[in-house]
């Protein structure tokens, strides 16, 4: 198995993330606080988004080397 490559964008007002250049995830840059939370659960990798108005956009990864990645590029933002 290939490595994935990972890129965030930031277009149109908006956060993209890209595995293998697929978008994986999108969010508005106004709406995004600023903060998520991860959790490491043995079968499923999840990162949670807080934006405004107590809205939690929540997403789970099966492979760790993905969720990894993502959390890589949400350490650069």
């Amino acid at each position: 198995m290939k490595p994935s490559r990972y890129h965030l964008a930031v277009l149109n007002g908006r956060y993209k993330i890209y595995v293998d250049s697929v978008p994986m995830l999108s969010f508005n840059q106004i709406d995004f606080k600023g903060y998520y939370a991860f959790k490491d659960d043995h079968l499923l990798y999840g990162i949670d988004f807080y934006l405004a108005g107590n809205v939690t956009l929540e997403t789970t990864y099966k492979t760790k080397e993905v969720w990894l990645g993502i959390l890589t590029l949400l350490d650069t933002i």
